[in-house]
């Protein structure tokens, strides 16, 4: 990575306006922000060699690990899904959620879809 300021602002999302966007990558780290509308979920997944931190910087989510474990994440809170621990990420809340996320260390194509929903009464 090179020391140049990186922007959230400048994230390409994956579906327009919303979901994750990649910032920087390289061997040992890369960097991104997720968008969430209210409504919006990103699909329950983990990572097989990487952890993925969030760092929440506007708004509030749900984020599921493992399936049982709901934690509802806001603005200046860090979570942390470790390797293989299964995280989905929800926004039942009015506001538009976004946090910066950093996956140490970077491993291209280490996402591995675990289909599953909550009950969408569940925590929030």
């Amino acid at each position: 990575m090179s020391a140049d300021v990186l922007r959230a602002a400048d994230a390409a999302l994956r579906f327009g306006d919303w979901g994750p966007g990649y910032l920087a990558q390289s061997d040992d780290a890369a960097f991104g922000v997720v968008v969430l509308r209210p409504g919006d979920e990103f699909g329950n997944h983990l990572h097989e060699h990487h952890t993925e931190s969030f760092v929440v910087l506007e708004g509030r989510a749900e984020i599921w690990l493992d399936r049982d474990t709901c934690r509802v994440v806001s603005v200046g809170d860090v979570l942390r899904a470790e390797p293989h621990e299964e995280h989905f990420v929800r926004n039942p809340f009015d506001e538009t959620f976004r946090a910066v996320f950093v996956k140490t260390p970077w491993v291209d194509g280490d996402k591995v879809d675990r289909p599953w929903t909550p009950d969408p009464e569940s925590a929030s």
